[in-house]
């Protein structure tokens, strides 16, 4: 399976990134040993990669503003090719990411602005084939997911898990931080979620689903960033999909190890070279 058509829907904003250290305690200061700005947000982490890829996809989300944040990021959409004729473009200000990377390569991250925000909706879904969902769009848009359910030809991932899942999905990305095993497995059992990743920058990947459990073990790369490479893993299956299921699982894996351990791009030969060192093991 290979969707042909993806909607990325979620968060949009400029990612604002410190390398540190560590992480500073309330009230202290702290110098970074590096800086960067760029575009970021669940929504065009994902497409990017998708993009990399050769697929068709698009992106929606929260709105943003006409200041000079928001203008980076479209001028940054408009670079990559990423189909963002959607967007909701208004005179609010445009949400912003603080994410601060200690010398593990482990993030610690603070967004702002969501809530001011404007959301698109899901107008002309059915022209889509697969739909990827972030953790933190979920409370602004419930209700229309109710809606998304009626179609049965759309595959459902989510990045992320933050908000309570009552709505059908295909597939869920999410860290080992984020959900219990216990809420997981609950998550499958109800048939709500039909696979769960667990994911771990530093700890073999776990896959659940009614048919048992599954760990995957990625290559041992030393973790420089971790930022972004979970939202790669989300985004692979959202591209292509689980009808070759551990195939899929070992090369959406190896997609995140790349982007996590290296400074390469995760492109369809270098997954397919890594995903040769990923191991699969039942439980």
């Amino acid at each position: 399976m290979s969707f042909k058509k993806i909607l990325c829907f979620g968060s949009l904003n400029p990612d604002l990134i410190y390398f540190v250290d560590e992480i500073p305690k309330k009230g202290d200061d702290i110098r970074s040993s590096d800086s960067l700005i760029r575009a970021g947000g669940t929504a065009i982490n994902c497409a990017e990669k998708i993009v990399l890829w050769n697929k068709s996809v698009h992106v929606r989300g929260n709105s943003i503003g006409k200041d000079p944040l928001g203008e980076y990021l479209v001028n940054h959409l408009k670079s990559k090719n990423i189909n963002h004729h959607d967007l909701i473009i208004d005179k609010g200000t445009t949400p912003t990411c603080s994410i601060f990377v200690d010398k593990t390569g482990e993030r610690t991250i603070v967004s702002s602005g969501y809530q001011k925000s404007s959301w698109n909706n899901f107008d002309d879904i059915g022209s889509y084939d697969s739909l990827m969902l972030d953790r933190y769009s979920i409370e602004f848009v419930k209700e229309d997911l109710i809606e998304i359910q009626k179609n049965k030809n759309l595959f459902v991932s989510q990045a992320g898990y933050e908000h309570k899942i009552d709505y059908k999905l295909d597939f869920l990305t999410v860290s080992k931080d984020e959900i219990t095993v216990n809420e997981a497995n609950d998550l499958v059992d109800s048939k709500t979620v039909r696979y769960i990743l667990l994911t771990s920058s530093n700890l073999p990947a776990r896959l659940i689903s009614l048919e048992g459990a599954i760990e995957i073990v990625p290559p041992d790369f030393k973790t420089i960033n971790a930022n972004g490479a979970g939202d790669t893993t989300a985004a692979y299956i959202a591209a292509f999909g689980v009808e070759d299921l551990i195939p899929n699982i070992k090369k959406a894996c190896a997609a995140g190890a790349i982007v996590a351990g290296t400074n390469d791009e995760p492109t369809i030969e270098k997954i397919e070279e890594i995903a040769q060192l990923v191991e699969v093991n039942p439980r």
